[in-house]
């Protein structure tokens, strides 16, 4: 990346440093897709930070507020002058990673033959902020956002060790994340508010599926209780799968003084709220 784009990328972390981000809660961790190309990745640090490989073994360091290109091929990926089919990018205490132009908290793995995947090892609670403010953002009143970030928190829990390599996609496949960039204050505030707050069904952690807009009518799912055709409120036309939980029907109930609590139950009916152990 030329220095331009690292300039740019620069002025990114500071407003993400100056918006802050969530502490570390209870030591979850989830593992999202950001990237799966056969094209090379361009890499960077904020602070130095070590290259290991899947034993923690010490392969090489990457100076920091640099680019580098993370390169697939037949032995695995090629960066630094390292190839491991694994590798991991270990930034010092504080420090942050970045993948093609987005910087991310936490670590991330670079993996594969002849491609190169990259997924980010973020705690949970960065994690839900991220995807609040992708999802629906600032415009939405503080309820909705609150609904947002415990349905966000539920839904990744849900999928947590569900795929090899990965638990969710950072698009639509599951739900947008866009790590440290375009945070607002709302949004950090909506997941402090219900920090570890999560819907469960039957001892389990429900697959809380929400879509932009049901269209009049949510649509039901064969077999998952939690999971009904009910009345929306939104007044859009169905925009997504329309399974769940309405974005806007959300907001709507949000502008009618619902609690975000009220909104949920409403749209997973039967499931009760509980709270992550510290």
């Amino acid at each position: 990346m030329g220095g331009r784009g690292w300039l740019a990328l620069m002025g990114s972390l500071l407003v993400s440093t100056l918006g802050g981000w969530i502490e570390g809660a209870w030591g979850v961790t989830v593992r999202v897709a950001l990237a799966d190309a056969t094209a090379p990745l361009v890499v960077g640090v904020s602070l130095p930070a070590q290259l290991t490989n899947s034993r923690g073994e010490v392969l090489a360091e990457l100076p920091p507020m640099q680019g580098f290109l993370a390169q697939p091929g037949p032995q695995g990926v090629r960066l630094q002058g390292v190839v491991s089919p694994v590798l991991f990018i270990e930034p010092q205490a504080g420090g942050l990673v970045a993948v093609d132009g987005r910087w991310y908290s936490g670590k991330v793995l670079l993996t594969g033959y002849n491609r190169v995947m990259a997924i980010n090892y973020v705690d949970l609670e960065d994690y839900v902020a991220s995807v609040v403010e992708a999802e629906m953002g600032s415009r939405f009143l503080p309820e909705a956002l609150k609904a947002q970030a415990v349905a966000a928190r539920t839904y990744v829990l849900h999928h947590r060790n569900s795929r090899g390599w990965f638990d969710v996609f950072s698009d639509t496949r599951s739900q947008v994340y866009r790590g440290l960039s375009q945070r607002s204050a709302a949004a950090l505030e909506a997941t402090h508010a219900t920090r570890g707050i999560v819907m469960v069904y039957g001892g389990q952690f429900v697959n809380a599926m929400y879509s932009a807009s049901s269209g009049g009518q949510t649509v039901g799912v064969s077999g998952i209780p939690y999971l009904k055709s009910l009345p929306d409120f939104s007044p859009y036309p169905r925009y997504g799968h329309g399974i769940g939980m309405s974005q806007w029907g959300a907001q709507e109930l949000a502008r009618q003084g619902w609690t975000y609590r009220q909104i949920l139950a409403y749209y997973y009916p039967g499931v009760s709220f509980a709270r992550l152990r510290n």
